[in-house]
């Protein structure tokens, strides 16, 4: 259990390192329909599944996904609209899981924001449509998680 948790964090870093060098989010589609999968951790919640390269989302096409096209975002739009519209849904994100659909189930925002703060740090600015710079969405993302905490 240690080792799959080790690999599970170890493919979540490199989900953040990767989507921020290349700007872009991979996820699987047939049409409008997106790659999710039932929680493993929680009951009756459902995970929508997104790789940092093509080839990982490649990789996971098959059995229920067989016919399913990778499709890549701009990394803004994956903050803007997916992360912030799966927050209030209730969605999960599994970033980089595996073909045996092993990894982490992570909170839209908690990523979103980790997403940010590397982006930051690396000095690299992205153009938003509905926030006015990086520190701004920063600033709402924290803002949600510690009004999440206080409830």
């Amino acid at each position: 259990m240690q080792e799959q948790n080790a690999n599970q964090e170890a493919g979540y870093r490199e989900f953040i390192k990767q989507v921020v060098e290349t700007e872009k989010v991979w996820g699987l589609s047939e049409g409008d329909i997106w790659a999710t999968s039932n929680s493993n951790e929680y009951e009756e919640t459902e995970v929508i599944l997104f790789w940092s390269n093509e080839a990982s989302a490649k990789a996971c096409a098959s059995d229920e996904w067989e016919g399913y096209t990778a499709e890549s975002l701009p990394v803004a739009e994956f903050l803007e609209n997916w992360c912030v519209g799966m927050y209030d849904d209730g969605l999960l994100v599994g970033p980089n899981w595996t073909t045996e659909l092993q990894g982490r189930e992570i909170d839209p925002l908690v990523i979103a924001l980790e997403v940010v703060q590397e982006l930051k740090h690396s000095n690299k600015e992205i153009e938003l449509e509905r926030y006015e710079s990086l520190s701004d969405l920063e600033e709402q993302i924290i803002d949600a998680l510690e009004d999440d905490v206080e409830e």
